[in-house]
C-alpha cells in the first residue's frame, strides 16, 4: 500500500498542528518583550510627570497635557495586555500538546477523530488492517510527503528552540536594562527633590516640607517607594535589584546652619549594603555643581 494511511495521515496533523502551537508560542515571546519595553516606558513617564518639573509642564503645556493623558490611558490597557499575552502562551501550549497526542498516539487520535468525523477514510481494508501503519513488502521507505512532514516538524522544533533561547538572552539583559532605568529615575525623583529645596530655601529662607515643595508626600514606582517628609526625602527599593536585596533606602536631608545669615545644608546618604551603594555612585553627587562641589556639604 502505497501513499498516505491513517497513522501517517494523523501524524502528518500532528506535525502541523505542532507548527502552528509553535507560532502561537513565538508570538506570546516576542509580544512579551515588546511589552516589558512598553511597561517601563510608561512607568518612567509616569514617574517624570509625578515630580515636580513634571507637574509643572504638564500643567502649562499642552503637548504634556495630551501626552500625560495619552500615557494614563495606555497605562490602564497594560493589565489587559498581559491577560492577553498569557492567554496566548496557554492556547500555543495546549495546541502543542494536541500535537504531541496525536504524534505519539496515533492509533488512538485516528479513532477519536474518526468519530468526532474530522477525519474520513475510504477504505477497502478494515480499518484495524490500517492502522498498524504496515506495508506488505517490510522496510517500505518512508513516502517523500511523509519525509517532508518530518523535516519541517523538526526544522520547527529547532528553529522554535533557538528562537526561546535569543528571547531567553534578551529578557535577560532587558532585566539589567529595566534595574539602570529605575535607578537612573529614582535618582532624577531625588535630583527634584534637591531642586525644590533649593528653589523654596532661596525665595523663604527656610526648609519646606512636601506641600510647600509641591511634591507628593509618598509615591511608588514598580521598583521603588518615595516619601517626603518635612527636611528629608527616602528612596526605598521594593524589589531586589541585582544584588541588592529588597528594603534599602536612599536618603536626601535637608537643614540650615547660621543665624544671621542662614545657608542649606544637604546631606544625601547611601545604604549601608555596600553591593546596594556601589549602583549609585553619583547619588551624593546629586543636585550639585560641579565647579561648586567641593565647597558643598555632602
Amino acid at each position: 500500500m502505497n501513499g498516505l494511511t491513517p497513522i501517517r495521515t494523523v501524524r502528518l496533523i500532528g506535525a502541523m498542528i505542532a507548527i502552528i502551537g509553535m507560532i502561537f508560542v513565538l508570538v506570546s515571546r516576542v509580544l512579551t518583550a515588546v511589552l516589558a519595553i512598553a511597561t517601563d516606558a510608561i512607568h518612567l513617564a509616569l514617574a517624570r510627570y509625578s515630580n515636580f518639573t513634571g507637574r509643572i509642564a504638564a500643567k502649562n503645556f499642552a503637548e504634556d497635557k495630551q501626552l500625560l493623558a495619552m500615557v494614563k490611558d495606555v497605562n490602564s490597557l497594560l493589565p489587559t495586555a498581559e491577560t492577553a499575552l498569557t492567554v496566548i502562551l496557554v492556547i500555543g501550549i495546549l495546541v502543542l500538546l494536541v500535537a504531541v497526542v496525536c504524534i505519539a498516539f496515533p492509533k488512538q487520535s485516528v479513532h477519536v477523530l474518526v468519530a468526532l468525523r474530522l477525519l474520513k477514510w475510504d477504505m477497502v481494508e478494515p480499518m484495524e488492517g490500517l492502522l498498524e501503519d504496515e506495508e506488505p513488502a517490510p522496510a517500505t521507505p518512508l513516502s517523500r510527503r511523509t519525509k517532508i512532514a518530518i523535516a519541517g516538524c523538526a526544522a520547527g522544533v529547532v528553529l522554535l528552540v533557538v528562537l526561546v533561547a535569543a528571547f531567553s538572552g534578551f529578557s535577560e539583559s532587558q532585566k539589567v536594562a529595566n534595574v539602570e532605568s529605575a535607578l537612573k529615575d529614582m535618582q532624577e525623583w531625588a535630583a527634584g527633590y534637591v531642586d525644590a529645596q533649593k528653589t523654596f530655601f532661596a525665595r523663604n529662607n527656610d526648609i519646606g516640607g512636601p506641600k510647600s515643595l509641591q511634591l507628593p508626600d509618598t509615591a511608588e514606582t514598580d521598583y521603588f517607594k518615595y516619601k517626603v517628609t518635612g527636611s528629608r526625602f527616602v528612596a526605598e527599593n521594593k524589589v531586589p535589584l541585582g544584588g541588592c536585596a529588597a528594603g534599602n533606602k536612599w536618603t536626601v536631608s535637608s537643614s540650615t546652619k547660621g543665624f544671621f545669615t542662614k545657608e542649606l545644608v544637604l546631606y544625601r546618604s547611601l545604604p549601608k549594603d555596600t553591593v546596594c551603594a556601589k549602583l549609585t555612585p553619583e547619588f551624593k553627587n546629586i543636585g550639585r555643581h560641579k565647579k561648586n562641589a567641593a565647597p558643598e556639604k555632602p
